[in-house]
């Protein structure tokens, strides 16, 4: 049997081609005790938002820092929100595919998923699913 090391090196080849697709669990990685969570990336829109309304209030008054807060609650929770997942994604899939370690911590967390595309029947999902055996099975012996 391939050593785990040979395994994720299937799996980043894989992913490369997109033979495979790796799906990541925003919401599991988006903890505190997850590898790749940015706590400041996560409160730096609060504290900017803020920011924006006490500047609103001093200079334009109540009303002007009512409407900043309304536009800054629409921002956070729609378009900012969508950014910070996007990040965070990008960051998951840099962060696993870059070593078996990173790969396996991930995995742990139970962060990622693994798929061949336009297969459902193939999903793994992790903690509980296998990912050596996906690689073993589906992936062969591709460099």
């Amino acid at each position: 049997m391939a050593s785990r090391a040979a395994l994720h090196e299937r799996i980043v080849a894989a992913e490369g081609a997109q033979a495979v697709e790796v799906g990541v669990d925003l919401r599991r990685l988006n903890e505190p005790d997850s590898p790749v969570f940015n706590r400041a990336e996560n409160a730096a829109p609060f504290f900017v938002a803020m920011g924006a309304v006490f500047a609103a209030l001093y200079f334009g008054g109540w009303i002007w820092a009512l409407a900043v807060a309304g536009t800054a609650l629409i921002l956070m929770a729609t378009g900012l929100q969508y950014l910070l997942m996007l990040r965070l994604r990008r960051r998951a899939l840099a962060y696993a595919l870059s070593d078996p370690e990173g790969w396996q911590r991930l995995w742990d967390k139970g962060g990622l998923t693994l798929r061949l595309p336009q297969r459902d029947d193939t999903l793994v999902a992790s903690p509980e699913g296998d990912w050596t055996r996906f690689a073993t099975r589906h992936l062969g012996q591709r460099q």
